[in-house]
């Protein structure tokens, strides 16, 4: 397969999550080598891990968290972990907004040193 695009899922709204009505995994997007999962919320790798085709988390290339209500964010730190094959790789790279790092961070501190790299990203930029 040269490329692709997998819905991990695509719950939206606190209830719809909470019940689990639709999977809230994120989009898994492949092509050209590269495997990034977007937004994975709650259930995100049980999901991928029981997907097919097989998807593999420690072949992914990055991540990306768009914000962080947890409908979008849940799962981020057990892919991290996955992704960097519980920190024995340092591989892919992280692509969150500031505000998943400062504050109340979703992205735990401990885990900021497991990517490669982690980029973040500014609104209404290019």
């Amino acid at each position: 397969m040269k490329g692709f695009i997998k819905f991990v899922g695509t719950a939206g709204a606190r209830f719809v999550v909470a019940r689990q009505l639709r999977r809230s995994g994120g989009v898994w997007y492949e092509l050209n080598g590269v495997k990034l999962l977007m937004d994975p919320g709650p259930g995100s790798l049980v999901t991928v891990l029981k997907s097919r085709p097989k998807l593999n988390p420690v072949s992914l290339t990055a991540l990306w968290l768009t914000h962080k209500h947890i409908d979008h964010s849940n799962d981020m730190n057990i892919l991290i972990e996955a992704m960097t094959d519980g920190s024995k790789k340092q591989q892919g790279e992280v692509f969150a907004p500031s505000d998943c790092l400062d504050g109340e961070p979703v992205i735990m501190r401990y885990l900021r040193e497991f990517p490669k790299r982690i980029s973040i990203l500014q609104e209404n930029t290019t």
